[in-house]
């Protein structure tokens, strides 16, 4: 870039710091560790070394590397702590090394800022400089992620267009290698195992980076070496977190049609129980009703003039029914013929005591009303008046036929 300085600040301001990028590149260290044993000491290649990140690595493995890069702003991080780089176009630099020289060929976030046709050149130059089982790592941004497609990527002025995935490890089949396989990275650590998986996580969380590691063929032996490695799968496609969004909608849906139904099913109960509540208060209330008709018609009734005139007709029928019962009712209500009719009965103890045991029986009387003291003196039957003699006759009938 044409400014000093300024692709070195841009990196700091929205890549990542030094440090953390060196952490990130440690995840390769599985694939490179056989090639440690088989090439000790092998010089590598890095197209685009930038800060020198991955020259630190890889000396520490035991390699000699060498990097390239156009920037010399960026390049200013590896004289810094005199890493093995220099200026220069990184693809015409490789195009000058021997063949089969080389343990490794790196291009971290390289292919995005170049044309189609140096991302061949660079493939195919990568597999000829390399050592048997050596092998090319192309790390860039995945456009799966859809921040990235739309918005991160384009943050680079440098960059040209996003690869996908497919296209860049098909290239490596195309021109020869004999494994590729594809490792997607940088995405949350928590996106494998949560399942309240969100429209954002679909937006935001797919892996945002994406590396195609290639590698030339060589002997069986020194090929299974490299087995374990290359059976490892990692990161988050966007058709993977997309298909757990789904079946997480789906889900929720399924839950919220259940609670519906239910929520249905007890609104439906409730409003029968409203509706019954309403039926027994309809019932209440025209029981109310009635009873209050009845009592009317019953008031009207006693205070007909036919129940007046009736009366007395109503005084026989109970008569005949029970006369003792009638008689004794009529003559409790006067208190001194009461008592007059008890003298009459008390010469004949057995005689007052039935009746009394009657009237208290009947309700006539109460049982805690006193007992009359019975006479001293035998009252003669020719003293009594007129109607106290006709009583007098009709308790003797009444008597005799208690008696019989």
């Amino acid at each position: 870039m044409s400014f000093t300085g300024f692709y070195r600040a841009f990196e700091e301001r929205y890549y990542a710091p030094r440090s953390v990028i060196k952490g990130l590149r440690e995840q390769y260290l599985s694939y490179i560790a056989p090639l440690t044993v088989i090439y000790p000491a092998a010089p590598s290649f890095d197209i685009g070394c930038g800060r020198g990140e991955w020259l630190e690595l890889m000396q520490s493995q035991g390699f000699k590397p060498l990097g390239v890069d156009l920037d010399a702003g960026m390049l200013q991080a590896c004289v810094e702590m005199d890493l093995p780089a220099q200026q220069g176009d990184g693809i015409a630099y490789l195009q000058t090394l021997g063949d089969e020289t080389q343990a490794v060929v790196s291009a971290f976030h390289v292919v995005e800022h170049i044309t189609f046709e140096q991302l061949q050149t660079l493939v195919a130059e990568a597999l000829r400089v390399l050592k048997p089982g050596g092998l090319l790592i192309m790390e860039t941004p995945n456009p799966e992620n859809i921040s990235v497609a739309t918005r991160n990527f384009y943050l680079d002025p440098t960059h040209l267009r996003p690869i996908p995935p497919m296209l860049l490890s098909f290239l490596p089949e195309f021109h020869g290698f004999a494994r590729v396989c594809t490792l997607r990275l940088q995405e949350p650590s928590d996106i494998h195992t949560r399942t309240d998986i969100s429209l954002t996580d679909v937006l935001h969380h797919v892996s945002p980076d994406y590396a195609v590691i290639a590698q030339k063929a060589a002997t069986p032996h020194a090929m299974a070496g490299f087995d374990s490695a290359f059976s490892e799968r990692r990161g988050v496609d966007l058709h993977n977190l997309a298909n757990r969004f789904d079946q997480r909608q789906n889900e929720l849906m399924a839950a919220h049609h259940e609670t519906r139904l239910h929520s249905l099913a007890t609104e439906t109960e409730l409003k029968r129980i409203r509706i019954d509540m309403q039926a027994l208060r309809t019932e209440i209330h025209s029981l109310h009703a009635d009873f209050a008709t009845h009592q009317t018609e019953r008031q009207a009734i006693l205070n007909s003039v036919s129940w007046k005139i009736t009366a007395p007709l109503r005084g026989m029928v109970a008569f005949a029914t029970s006369p003792m019962s009638f008689m004794m009712a009529k003559i409790l209500k006067y208190p001194r013929l009461s008592e007059r009719v008890n003298r009459m009965v008390s010469h004949l103890p057995w005689l007052h005591t039935h009746l009394r045991g009657a009237a208290i029986s009947q309700g006539l009387m109460r049982e805690s009303l006193p007992a009359t003291e019975p006479a001293t003196f035998p009252l003669p039957i020719a003293d009594l008046s007129p109607r106290a003699k006709e009583i007098h006759a009709e308790l003797e009938q009444e008597i005799a036929r208690l008696k019989g």
